[in-house]
């Protein structure tokens, strides 16, 4: 299936009678317009994340952007001074996932709030913390009683995360998703009246190329509210650029980030439904609305949505010589250095850390001049990590058994400690025989042999581990982490 791009999804279908110049209804064009599911993605496989929370209703994204595009200048917007915002660093291990007594009041989800009569702000609590998500890629500030739990992921040498936020008391309070891929949204058959509260424009970049492709507001921190047979609200941020329209099926909660960072998604839902469904807060009026702005649990979480930093771990290196690309991780360097001869031409990529030291090589081409021999002896040969590499997927790849491989090779019982190597294999370099030598080359590639390791091949003062224990903790480094997602990420075309 070909690629789809998001952005273009979610302008297509913009206006209802363009589609359909014979029928001038806009209620009968809008049913039409949700007739289908839509999807989009960031150059990423499209059919990889879908959104669970969607339980019972999808349509087409564009039709629902398109009508969130169109509706919020109407809407009445409440400047906030947040002040200054004071930073506690600490390490993400610090934030205890254990919840305790909560001590202030605060609206129930998707339960009516009850304001006081004279709703004032509470005490700021005395202590905040910074959290950074285990991708490294994003940060935030939150209250030091509040907990965090999340869900990374590596897909095809992306960094992915799913983090959700809840109070002290434990209730959900925020939900932060960096994605590769998106769905259709809720059906809405009957737009209903919207307004936005509470607006504030964060300084958070947003992918060029994108941006070009689909204009749109800058990233902001909203909350808004849908006038149903309730008044439905969400605290989230957004980057839609709102038209003045005063009505909307659904509010769609979502930014694009900087380029080399996912879609990000913060907030407390990912759609405002007119129907209410899901509605993280639910009110008795827009007064009540507007009284909840005043608690405490509004200010915190306003501070902290718009708190949020995101930053690239890494950036896509290409090589035109190579006709190859792959993700090198920030604060490395890869440089183009001579590879083959004449009669046996190659590309070479020599890749280094951010302190010089070398940590990968990159060959293409005809002959990779591996050889060499060893004695009789045998050594244990073990596989302690590996993973395809869905991002080659020309027939040769397939036909060859292209993946990434760790191995280490047990020579204790001469007193080496485990040698090892981490790169591509296929199958045939990559079986596990006990032997004296390892190689990590692919045969079979369309100019002749491919090696994307920290070493082709086994050699004299190569870096040994002490025992397996050793070999094993090594998975758990920076270095291991950014290395594999660097050759996983690898991309050539046919």
């Amino acid at each position: 299936m070909p690629e789809m791009d998001p952005i273009k999804n979610m302008i297509s279908a913009v206006d209802p009678a363009h589609n359909d110049p014979s029928v001038p209804d806009g209620e009968a064009a809008l049913r039409r317009m949700f007739a289908e599911p839509g999807e989009f993605s960031d150059s990423l496989p499209h059919n990889v994340f879908s959104l669970a929370d969607r339980k019972h209703r999808r349509a087409r994204l564009a039709g629902v952007l398109t009508l969130a595009a169109a509706a919020v200048t109407a809407g009445v917007l409440v400047a906030t001074n947040l002040g200054s915002l004071t930073t506690a660093p600490a390490p993400a291990s610090t934030i205890s996932p254990t919840a305790v007594t909560s001590q202030t009041p605060s609206a129930t989800a998707q339960a009516s709030v009850t304001p006081s009569p004279t709703p004032t702000a509470t005490s700021a609590p005395a202590a905040w913390t910074t959290f950074t998500d285990a991708t490294g890629q994003a940060t935030f500030e939150l209250p030091a009683s509040w907990t965090v739990s999340q869900t990374p992921k590596t897909i095809d040498g992306g960094f992915y995360n799913t983090v959700e936020v809840r109070n002290s008391g434990g209730k959900k309070i925020s939900t932060l998703a960096l994605v590769y891929d998106g769905a259709g949204g809720p059906v809405c058959p009957v737009p209903k009246p919207f307004s936005t509260l509470d607006s504030v424009v964060l300084d958070i970049p947003q992918k060029a190329n994108k941006l070009k492709e689909s204009p749109r507001g800058p990233s902001a921190f909203v909350f808004r509210i849908i006038q149903s047979d309730k008044v439905y609200g969400s605290v989230a941020l957004t980057d839609l650029d709102l038209a003045p329209n005063t009505t909307t099926c659904a509010l769609y909660n979502s930014i694009l980030g900087p380029d080399d960072v996912p879609f990000a998604q913060f907030g407390d839902a990912l759609w405002l439904t007119a129907d209410g469904e899901d509605a993280p807060l639910t009110f008795a009026s827009v007064a009540e609305a507007k009284a909840y702005m005043q608690t405490q649990e509004y200010q915190d979480t306003k501070r902290m949505l718009v708190s949020l930093s995101l930053t690239p771990t890494s950036t896509r290196f290409t090589s035109a010589a190579a006709d190859a690309s792959f993700n090198l991780p920030v604060g490395w360097t890869a440089k183009e250095v001579p590879a083959g001869t004449p009669d046996v031409p190659a590309s070479g990529i020599q890749v280094s850390d951010e302190t010089g030291k070398k940590v990968a090589s990159f060959y293409y081409g005809a002959g990779a001049g591996l050889g060499g021999a060893c004695g009789p002896e045998k050594y244990k040969a073990t596989e302690l990590d590996t993973e395809s590499t869905s991002l080659l997927t020309e027939q040769w790849a397939f036909d060859a058994g292209v993946r990434f491989s760790y191995r280490v090779l047990d020579q204790t019982s001469i007193g080496k400690g485990f040698s090892y190597q981490v790169g591509l294999v296929d199958k045939s370099s990559g079986q596990l025989t006990d032997s004296c030598l390892m190689y990590s080359v692919v045969s079979g590639a369309p100019r002749g042999s491919l090696t994307f390791a920290d070493r082709d091949s086994k050699g004299p003062g190569e870096p040994v581990f002490k025992s397996l224990a050793e070999a094993k903790a090594y998975m758990g480094t920076p270095e291991y982490k950014k290395l594999k997602s660097m050759i996983v990420s690898l991309r050539m075309p046919a």
